[in-house]
């Protein structure tokens, strides 16, 4: 997640970047989102009710979703290593 929050700052005011996680509690959610969500890009929430990963059909995690005017167009599981991540990026608001 930490490669993620850094690429999303280079891309701030051009995409949303949302880490969803899961599983959790509100209090061990922001605690880790302090930690390695350092640059303010991401914001973090909790899917309390599991909506949200049923919404994307999310059954484990990591798990990145591209979605740009309400359409998925690019989907990933696992991490990806920072140029690939970048890439994703750039071709997400192309």
């Amino acid at each position: 997640m930490p490669v993620v929050d850094y690429v999303a700052a280079e891309f701030a005011g051009q995409v949303d970047v949302i880490a969803v996680a899961w599983a959790s509690t509100h209090e061990k959610t922001a605690s880790a989102a302090r930690g390695f969500l350092t640059s303010g890009a991401t914001r973090w929430m909790l899917d309390e009710d599991d909506s949200i990963f049923a919404a994307f059909e999310v059954t484990y995690q990591p798990v990145g979703v591209f979605v740009v005017g309400g359409v998925e167009v690019n989907r990933w599981f696992g991490t990806l290593p920072e140029q690939e991540l970048r890439q994703a990026f750039t071709d997400a608001i192309a």
